[in-house]
């Protein structure tokens, strides 16, 4: 039967040496013929490295030899003859014995040959070994089913880490919140204590003030031909004038009524030229876009006490020439901007953020803007002065 092959072969102008240099040259595949009944009759130096048979041995013997004992239990190897025989060629890819019984995965074709006069005479197979790529699939696979195990532990992981941050985080909201509703308790109270105090500032030390100066007047009339006496007298009203006008301005700081009379733009006014009589210092009041409106009662009260100790800050530390204070509307915002030309200083400083009187000036105007939901900038450098912006929503009664 291999003798019909070879001289099909030869009489379509293959030679022996030809063919069988073709055949042996091929290491990397597996290239042997059958007859009819499964009997081998060629085998070249790929079936042998494959399959671990030599030539010797494997010539004569049935192919069924090659597939596994399930295979062969199947019919596997007369299935793939039919197939071959019917449609002219069978493919498959199937685990195959090897001679010392070990297994390994190939990928074969099986074509039917025929003779000259196209009587069928037996099959050709050629067949490739793919356990290494089967075994890098598995490996493959392995990797990725790690990596899937890995992403769901890890992904497990990050959702305990969210779950945990996003508890925190809503701790820390939550204690936020109560800090600002517990920081606004006691600013109430503050001004509640400073309208109290003020008012009996203005009332009681007034009006002792008040007749003090009636009765110092009285003396005067008295004694009006005593000029020496009289003179000490208008000397000693001269100074009761002016704690009474010490008074009053200490009144005004503690809890100015015009605030809750007319709104922050006319007390805010009021303020800064009183601060710069008081100071010696000339500041200008600018007023922009609110329109007589009246804010919040909250924010009113807020913004006119962070401007008040901006204003401080400049009196103790600032030694300022000018001053300007701004109260502006723009789009749905309100915007405090005081600015000064004095010394300025480092803001970035530890001691000024948070030692000094200064610092505690700065992180309470802070908190305030924070109270009305609001923001604050500071910038400064030594020699360029100092401007404080506050930005707040605008909320109006």
């Amino acid at each position: 039967m291999n003798n019909e092959w070879e001289k099909r072969m030869q009489q379509e102008g293959w030679s022996r040496e030809l063919l069988y240099q073709l055949v042996e040259s091929v290491k990397d595949y597996a290239i042997f013929v059958s007859d009819l009944d499964g009997e081998i009759v060629s085998w070249n130096t790929g079936a042998e490295k494959m399959f671990g048979y030599t030539a010797e041995e494997a010539i004569g013997q049935n192919c069924r030899m090659l597939f596994t004992p399930k295979d062969r239990a199947d019919g596997v190897p007369e299935k793939e003859k039919t197939t071959a025989r019917e449609k002219g060629c069978a493919e498959d890819e199937r685990w195959h014995l090897r001679k010392d019984n070990s297994l390994f995965f190939a990928s074969g074709v099986q074509t039917p040959l025929y003779d000259e006069t196209g009587k069928h005479t037996g099959y050709a197979k050629i067949a490739r070994d793919l356990t290494e790529r089967i075994e890098f699939q598995d490996e493959l696979q392995a990797a990725k089913d790690n990596l899937e195990v890995r992403v769901v532990e890890r992904t497990s992981e990050l959702n305990e880490s969210n779950e945990s941050l996003r508890r925190e985080v809503t701790e820390r909201v939550e204690s936020e919140k109560l800090r600002l509703a517990l920081l606004r308790k006691i600013v109430r109270a503050q001004e509640n204590e400073r309208k109290r105090i003020a008012r009996e500032i203005h009332d009681h030390i007034g009006q002792h003030l008040t007749g003090l100066q009636l009765n110092l007047q009285i003396l005067i009339d008295q004694y009006k031909e005593d000029s020496k006496l009289t003179g000490q007298i208008t000397g000693l009203q001269s100074i009761i004038k002016q704690i009474d006008a010490e008074v009053d301005f200490l009144a005004w700081e503690l809890r100015p009524s015009v605030l809750d009379h007319f709104g922050l733009a006319v007390a805010m006014e009021k303020y800064v030229a009183d601060w710069s009589q008081q100071f010696d210092i000339p500041a200008e009041f600018v007023l922009f876009g609110l329109d007589g409106k009246k804010l919040l009662p909250e924010i009113e009260i807020n913004l006119y006490r962070i401007g008040q100790e901006a204003l401080n800050n400049i009196a103790k530390y600032a030694q300022a020439r000018n001053v300007v204070v701004s109260l502006q509307k723009r789009n749905e915002t309100v915007s405090l901007i005081i600015e000064d030309n004095g010394i300025g200083f480092e803001p970035t400083k530890k001691a000024v953020l948070t030692g000094d009187d200064r610092g505690m000036g700065l992180l309470g105007m802070k908190e305030r803007a924070e109270l009305i939901g609001g923001s604050i900038e500071l910038e400064s450098s030594i020699g360029n002065g100092t401007t404080v912006y506050v930005r707040v929503p605008a909320q109006f009664e």
